[in-house]
C-alpha cells in the first residue's frame, strides 16, 4: 500500500516528464486554430446549452427556442480573438415588437443585436478570455395562444473559430492530470517503467491530435476523464483486497501475476466502458424508463413498484400483451441515494450499470478458477468476456435491472461453487440462500433463469449416487426455496391474483395464436435471433465459443449439471421468446459470461497448437478488438439509441 501512496524517486521524475508532455500536447493542439460548430437542432448539441427548449423542425431546418436566459458553451475554445457566427430566426407574431438578443461573455458587455424576422447570419468579434468560451444570450419573449411557453429566438446553428493562438490553460492543465494520473495507474498494475511512459506518452498525443481536429467534442471530456482516473485510483486499493478475501473465502487464490493482469483487465475495461457512459454526448434509451421510476422512490410512491401498477404492466416489453409480472424495485433503491445527494439520476446510473458490468469480470474469473482450476483461464475468461460485442450494445442501451440480474447471478454461481465442496456445513445454507435472494431480488425475469439453471443442476446432482452430490442438491433446493420465500414476502405474493387473472391467460393466448397459426412463423423467429446474435458477437466469437463448448465438460473438475442447466437456459427461454413473450434476448445476455468462458477454452486450446494455433488467436483478437472498437463507437458515439 506504501508504494501506491508515495512512488519512488525515479516514477515521481517520469510523472512530471509525462505531465510536462501532456502540457506541450495541449500546446500544440492549439497551433491548429480551434472552431466549433453546434447544429442547435439536433441532440448532439445538447450538452453545450442551458436555457433551451425542446428540439423543433420546419421544412427548412431544426432549431431551438431559447428561453429568456440561455447560455452556450465552447470548450476550449476563446483564448484569443474569436469570431461568433450565429444563424438566428428573430419571428415575432404581428403585433408584437422585433425581437432583441443581448450577447455577453466574462469579457464583454452585453452586445445588443434586434433580429430579423427570417433566417439569417450574425456575426460578432469576442475579445481573448478563458478558453471555455461561454456565451450568456438574453432575449425579449413572447407566447401565443396554442403555445404557452415563452420562447426567446429561434437559433438554428452557432459557430466559433478562434482568429489566432491562444495558450489553451484547462486543455494544458486537464492533460497534465491525465498524464500524471494514467502513469501512476499503470505503475499500480506492475507495468514497467517503460512501457508505462510510452503507453501514457502515446495517450496524450492522441488526445491532443483529437483536440486539434474535434476541439469541443473532446474538450468536454478531458475533465471527466481526470475524474475516472481520479475514482479508479481511490477504487482500486480497496477492490483488490476485497476480491483478495472473497477469493480467498470462496477456496481459491489467484497468482500475483495472474492478479496483476486481471486488474490490468478491469481497468482497462473500466475506461473504455465508463469513459464511454460518462461521455456527454452519450444518449441511453432505457433512461426515459428507469430514472422516472427512481424519482418514485425520491418522492414517496416506492410501493407502486412493488405492488401491480402500470410500471409492470409489461406487453411493450417482454410480450405479455397486457399481463402484469413481478418487477424487481432493488435497482431503483440503489440508485436514488445518489438522487439525494443532488448527482443526476441517469449519469449516476449510468456509472453504476457499467460498473456492474465491469466488476463481472471478476466474478467470471472466480467461476473460471472454480470450475477448471487453472488461473491462466480465468484471466482469459474475464478478457474474453470485455470482448464479446453485445455488452457494448447493452451498456449503450440501458437495461440496468437486466445489468442488475445478470450481476446477482453472477454471485448466487459464486457462492454455489465456493461450498461446492462442503455442502453440509450449515452457513452453506445460508449462503447460498442470501445469494440466491440476491439474484431474484436484483430483477425477476433474470433471478427466474437463474433459478432454472440451478434447479436443473440440483437435479442433476440428486440423482447422482454420490452422498456429497446428493448434500449440494439438497443444499441448492432449500436454500432457492428459502430465497423465493423472502422474495415472495416483500413483494410476490401481490402479484398472484393478477398472474392467474391476467398473465396466464395473457400466456395462453400467446399459445393459442401460435397454434392457430401454424403456417406462420413466431415473432422474433429464431432466424431474426440469429441474425442479431451474429451481428453483435460475429462469426470468429461465434466459432471461438462453440468450440471451447465441445471442450468444457472435459476440462472441468466439479459442477457438469451447472453446466447443463446453464445452457439449457438458453434452449428453454429461446422456446418462450419464439412463441410466448419476447424476451429482448435476455436469454442471449444471460449467456455471455458462460460464452466468455468457452472462449477462453478455445483461446488455450489454439494457444498449443504450434504456430499455426497462435496465429488464428491473434488474429481472432485483433479482429475481435477492431469490431468492439467499432461497435463503441457506432453505439456510443453516432446511434446512441435516441430513439
Amino acid at each position: 500500500m506504501k508504494r501506491w501512496l508515495w512512488p519512488s524517486s525515479a516514477d515521481i521524475w517520469l510523472m512530471i516528464g509525462v505531465m510536462c508532455m501532456g502540457i506541450v500536447c495541449a500546446g500544440i493542439s492549439s497551433l491548429v486554430p480551434p472552431m466549433g460548430i453546434l447544429d442547435i437542432g439536433t441532440t448532439y448539441a445538447q450538452p453545450y446549452l442551458e436555457g433551451f427548449h425542446g428540439l423543433e423542425r420546419n421544412p427548412q431546418f431544426s432549431y431551438s427556442f431559447t428561453k429568456e436566459q440561455a447560455i452556450v458553451t465552447f470548450p476550449g475554445i476563446g483564448s484569443s480573438w474569436t469570431t461568433l457566427v450565429m444563424r438566428a430566426n428573430g419571428y415575432r407574431p404581428e403585433g408584437i415588437p422585433p425581437a432583441e438578443l443581448f450577447l455577453a461573455t466574462s469579457e464583454t458587455e452585453p452586445i445588443r443585436l434586434q433580429l430579423r424576422s427570417d433566417p439569417a447570419r450574425y456575426y460578432l468579434l469576442l475579445p481573448p478570455g478563458d478558453d471555455d468560451l461561454r456565451i450568456q444570450l438574453t432575449s425579449t419573449t413572447f407566447t401565443t395562444p396554442t403555445d404557452p411557453r415563452r420562447l426567446g429566438v429561434a437559433i438554428d446553428w452557432i459557430a466559433a473559430y478562434q482568429l489566432a493562438y491562444g495558450w489553451p490553460f484547462w486543455q494544458a492543465l486537464y492533460l497534465a492530470l491525465i498524464g500524471g494520473l494514467g502513469y501512476w495507474l499503470l505503475r499500480r498494475v506492475a507495468v514497467e517503467r517503460q512501457p508505462a511512459t510510452v503507453i501514457t506518452l502515446a495517450a496524450l498525443i492522441t488526445l491532443g491530435g483529437l483536440l486539434a481536429s474535434f476541439r469541443i467534442w473532446w474538450a468536454i471530456f478531458t475533465p471527466m476523464l481526470v475524474g475516472l482516473l481520479v475514482g479508479l485510483h481511490l477504487c482500486l486499493g480497496p477492490l483488490r483486497a476485497f476480491t483478495r478475501f472473497a477469493f480467498a473465502r470462496g477456496g481459491e487464490t489467484l497468482p500475483q501475476w495472474h492478479e496483476t493482469w486481471l486488474w490490468r483487465i478491469v481497468l482497462l475495461a473500466a475506461l473504455i466502458k465508463i469513459g464511454g457512459v460518462i461521455y456527454p454526448q452519450t444518449i441511453v434509451y432505457d433512461e426515459r424508463w428507469h430514472v422516472p421510476r427512481t424519482q418514485m422512490v425520491l418522492d414517496g410512491r416506492f410501493l407502486e413498484l412493488v405492488v401491480p401498477s402500470r410500471v409492470t404492466l409489461l406487453g411493450d416489453t417482454v410480450g405479455f400483451e397486457g399481463g402484469h409480472f413481478p418487477y424487481s424495485p432493488l435497482w431503483y433503491l440503489i440508485t436514488a441515494p445518489f438522487g439525494l445527494i443532488g448527482i443526476d439520476l441517469g449519469l449516476a446510473s449510468n456509472v453504476l450499470n457499467t460498473a456492474l458490468d465491469v466488476s463481472r469480470s471478476l466474478l467470471i474469473a472466480y467461476i473460471a478458477l472454480r470450475l477448471f482450476g487453472r488461473p491462466g483461464l480465468a484471466v482469459i475468461a474475464a478478457g474474453c468476456y470485455h470482448l464479446l460485442l453485445m455488452p457494448y450494445f447493452l451498456i449503450s442501451w440501458g437495461n440496468w435491472p437486466t445489468q442488475l440480474g445478470l450481476w446477482g447471478t453472477l454471485v448466487l454461481i459464486a457462492v454455489v461453487l465456493a461450498y461446492d465442496d462442503r455442502p453440509e456445513e450449515r452457513r452453506a445454507l445460508w449462503g447460498v440462500a442470501a445469494a440466491a435472494a440476491l439474484a431474484m431480488l436484483t430483477y425477476t425475469v433474470v433471478g427466474i433463469m437463474a433459478f432454472t439453471m440451478m434447479g436443473i443442476y440440483a437435479l442433476f446432482e440428486l440423482v447422482r449416487r454420490e452422498t456429497l452430490a446428493r448434500h449440494r442438491g439438497r443444499l441448492i433446493l432449500l436454500g432457492l426455496a428459502i430465497a423465493e420465500g423472502a422474495a415472495f414476502l416483500i413483494y410476490h405474493m401481490w402479484y398472484v391474483p393478477v398472474i392467474v387473472a391476467e398473465t396466464i391467460p395473457a400466456i395462453g393466448a400467446a399459445l393459442g395464436q401460435r397454434v392457430g397459426r401454424a403456417d406462420a412463423p413466431p415473432l422474433p423467429t429464431p432466424l431474426i435471433d440469429g441474425a442479431f446474435m451474429l451481428n453483435h458477437l460475429t462469426w470468429p466469437g461465434i466459432l471461438l465459443i462453440l468450440g471451447g463448448a465441445v471442450l468444457v465438460w472435459s476440462a472441468a473438475r466439479r459442477a457438469h449439471g451447472l453446466l447443463i442447466g446453464w445452457w439449457a437456459v438458453l434452449l428453454l427461454y429461446s422456446l418462450v421468446s419464439w412463441n410466448i413473450a419476447d424476451m429482448i434476448l435476455k436469454q442471449v445476455f444471460f449467456m455471455l459470461p458462460l460464452a466468455a468462458l468457452c472462449m477462453a477454452l478455445a483461446i488455450d486450446w489454439l494457444w498449443r497448437q504450434h504456430w499455426i494455433g497462435k496465429t488464428a488467436v491473434v488474429l481472432s483478437f485483433v479482429y475481435l478488438s477492431l469490431r468492439l472498437a467499432d461497435r463503441w463507437y457506432e453505439y456510443i458515439m453516432v446511434k446512441r439509441h435516441i430513439g
